[in-house]
């Protein structure tokens, strides 16, 4: 923590990056990795996302990713819920939802802290040993990599309907597939989406508008990429691009129910 050393270290980062002239020294203290977050992201009229709802080690754990994520859920439920097309029920989906993703984000972040601040003597050198297989072998590359890069799945949420068959898990991510034109999610619109990969029943579209305006139907082929990925039938995409519900049969009446009971518009 002494001056001369952070300025000998500062000032030949900078040079690594092409920077030869004057640096001033702010602000320095030591880094404390802490994993922590609030019981509820939402108190009343107010929303905590990023750094004021938790705070993640900045070891790979992607703590800006999550708060992106944070920002990216609560929109579309404000945006819902402004317009009057929403009860408010919609927005105590936030929190279980965003603060599942930031209890995984957690449960990474202790091995990725140990490898990244060695806690001791034994982890010291088990570090040094996966950085020098790494060079040359596959296997220990894994272990180097504290980046966790797979999407949170809302399998907990209140949102999320359960499924039957093969196909993608209800509040995961939805799969984007490349096509003959483009890619299949291209065509989600800006509310939700219903996937069909059978004929669309006359005016289930027109039904389901009432309840969300903005809402696309994708038709696929029953027999094409996409419909083999999702286990064909329907597949009901929420703004967010998370699945909220799949069905291995297109059911109007499961549908409508569907959407009528995310957005808590009665039964």
């Amino acid at each position: 923590m002494a001056e001369g050393e952070i300025r000998r270290r500062v000032t030949a980062i900078l040079r690594d990056i092409g920077h030869d002239g004057p640096c001033e020294l702010e602000w320095w203290s030591i880094y404390t990795a802490n994993t922590l977050c609030l019981d509820e992201y939402r108190h009343g009229r107010v929303a905590f996302i990023g750094d004021a709802a938790h705070i993640v080690p900045i070891f790979g754990v992607r703590g800006l990713n999550n708060g992106l994520a944070d920002a990216k859920n609560i929109a579309w439920k404000l945006a819902y819920r402004l317009r009057g097309e929403a009860a408010e029920a919609l927005l105590d989906s936030y929190t279980p939802e965003r603060r599942g993703a930031t209890l995984d984000v957690f449960a990474n972040a202790v091995p990725s802290t140990r490898f990244m601040t060695p806690p001791s003597r034994g982890w010291a050198p088990l570090r040094e040993a996966v950085l020098s297989l790494s060079v040359r072998h596959d296997f220990a590359r894994g272990f180097a990599n504290p980046y966790q890069m797979e999407p949170y799945t809302y399998a907990d949420s209140p949102l999320t309907l359960p499924a039957e068959g093969p196909g993608p898990a209800p509040g995961a991510l939805a799969p984007n597939l490349r096509l003959a034109h483009g890619h299949l999610l291209d065509g989600a619109g800006p509310g939700f989406t219903l996937l069909a990969f059978a004929p669309e029943p006359e005016g289930l579209a027109e039904e389901l508008r009432v309840l969300d305006p903005r809402l696309v139907v994708l038709s696929q082929p029953p027999d094409g990429a996409a419909a083999s990925r999702y286990g064909g039938g329907a597949c009901l995409l929420r703004p967010d691009l998370h699945i909220a519900a799949r069905w291995p049969r297109l059911d109007r009446g499961a549908v409508v129910a569907a959407l009528r009971r995310i957005l808590e518009r009665g039964a």
